[in-house]
C-alpha cells in the first residue's frame, strides 16, 4: 500500500496509466497477441485501441527502463515495411519466374504396405486414406508421431514444388509477403522483424498504481475491525523485542488484543517470510497474512509457524476473518507498544 508516484521515479499519465491497469486486472505477467488492428498486450486492449499498439510498446519499453517492468523473450513478428501493420500474409512464388502460381508435392510412404504417393492422392473427405490397401490412416499430424498405431503410421519422402507458369521444378521456393493493410509485396529482405517480448510486473511497481483489489480488500478488512470494535492502524511502526521497529499494513487492538495483517497482492514467498520475521519479534494474538492471488501453496506454509493465511480470492475469507476476530478475549499481560491513533490509509 502506498502513493500512486514515488517522489524518486517519475512516471508520465500514460506510464502510471499502463501500470494502474495491469494492477487493477490482477495481470503480472502480460503478454502479446495478434489482433485485426495490430499487436496487443492482455489487460491493455483498451489502451492499444485508444494510442495505438506501438505507442504501447514504446511505454512497455520505458517502464522496464525504469525497473517496473522485467522483459523477457516470448515472440517475434513480421511488420510491413511501408504501412507498420501486423496483418501480413505469406505466399510461395517461383524462384524462376516470380509466378505465384506454384504446387506444392509432397511424398509420404504408408509405413505397413509400403505405398509411396503424393500427399493429396490420400486424402478422402479430410481424412488419409492407403490408396493401396484401404486403410484409413485418420489425421495428418497423428499419423507421422512415433508413437502412434503402427497400422495408420506414416512417413514423409521428401516435398517438392512446380510451377504451372514456367514449368520450373525446384525444392525451396521463393516466400513473398503481402500485406492486407496497404497491399505491397516484399520478402525477408525489406520486411520489418521484431521482437515481441512479454512483461512482468517488478517488486518495484508494487506502490506506484492504485490498486483496486488492494483498495477494496482493505476497505473490507477494516469495516469488519471497526465492527467488531477495534481500533485500527494503517502502516503501524511497532517496535519488537529486538529493539527494532516493525512495520505492519494494518494493526487492530481492541482492549489487550491485537492483531497484525499483511496483504499481499501476489501471493509472493517472500511475504509470508518477511511477516515470519516480523511475527517472532512482536507479540500479537494472531498475525495474518491475506493473500490477494490465491496462491494454494501459502496456507500450507503458514501453518507451522502460526500464520493465518487467508485467501483473498475466496469470498468468504471476509467470514473467517470475522470468526478469527471474535473468539473469546483472554486476559493477558499488557504489552509495552505504545498508544494506538487511528491513522488514514495513505499516511
Amino acid at each position: 500500500m502506498g502513493s500512486a508516484n514515488s517522489p524518486a521515479l517519475k512516471l508520465s499519465p500514460m506510464e502510471e496509466r499502463v501500470i494502474s491497469q495491469l494492477v487493477d486486472k490482477g495481470i503480472r505477467d502480460t503478454k502479446p497477441s495478434r489482433a485485426k488492428g495490430g499487436i496487443t498486450y492482455s489487460g491493455l486492449e483498451d489502451l492499444v485501441k485508444e494510442i495505438g499498439g506501438e505507442e504501447v510498446r514504446n511505454l512497455l519499453r520505458n517502464l522496464t527502463q525504469k525497473g517496473l517492468l522485467k522483459e523477457s523473450s516470448y515472440d517475434s513478428s513480421i511488420f510491413c515495411p511501408h504501412c507498420n501493420s501486423v496483418n501480413i500474409y505469406s505466399r510461395y512464388s517461383c524462384p524462376q519466374c516470380q509466378s505465384m502460381n506454384v504446387r506444392k508435392v509432397q511424398l509420404i510412404e504408408h509405413l505397413s504396405c509400403g505405398y509411396i504417393g503424393n500427399r493429396a492422392e490420400f486424402y478422402q473427405d479430410k481424412t488419409l486414406i492407403c490408396p493401396k490397401c484401404r486403410t484409413e490412416i485418420g489425421e495428418y499430424f497423428e499419423a507421422i508421431k512415433k508413437d502412434g498405431d503402427k497400422r495408420k503410421a506414416i512417413r514423409v519422402i521428401g516435398s517438392s514444388f512446380s510451377c504451372d507458369k514456367c514449368g520450373g521444378k525446384f525444392e525451396r521456393p521463393q516466400i513473398t509477403h503481402t500485406c492486407e493493410g496497404c497491399a505491397a509485396s516484399f520478402t525477408y529482405r525489406d520486411a520489418n522483424y521484431e521482437q515481441l517480448p512479454s512483461y512482468e510486473l517488478t517488486e518495484k511497481s508494487g506502490g506506484l498504481a492504485p490498486n483496486k483489489m488492494l483498495t477494496e480488500a482493505t476497505s473490507q478488512i477494516e469495516r469488519i475491525l471497526v465492527e467488531k470494535g477495534y481500533t485500527v492502524e494503517y502502516n503501524a511502526k511497532l517496535v519488537g523485542k529486538s529493539s527494532v521497529e516493525q512495520s505492519f499494513d494494518i494493526a487492530a487492538r481492541r482492549g489487550q488484543r491485537l492483531y497484525l495483517l499483511e496483504i499481499s497482492s501476489w501471493g509472493d514467498q517472500n511475504d509470508l517470510i518477511s511477516l515470519l520475521g516480523k511475527k517472532m519479534d512482536i507479540d500479537a494474538d494472531s498475525v495474518i497474512l491475506v493473500d490477494l492471488s490465491g496462491n494454494p501453496t501459502l496456507a500450507s506454509l503458514g501453518k507451522p509457524y502460526g500464520i493465518e493465511v487467508l485467501n483473498g480470492k475466496d469470498p468468504s475469507y471476509i467470514e473467517k476473518l470475522s470468526d478469527l476476530i471474535s473468539a473469546p478475549e483472554k486476559e493477558a499481560p499488557r504489552r509495552g507498544l505504545g498508544v494506538f491513533r487511528r491513522r488514514s490509509k495513505n499516511d
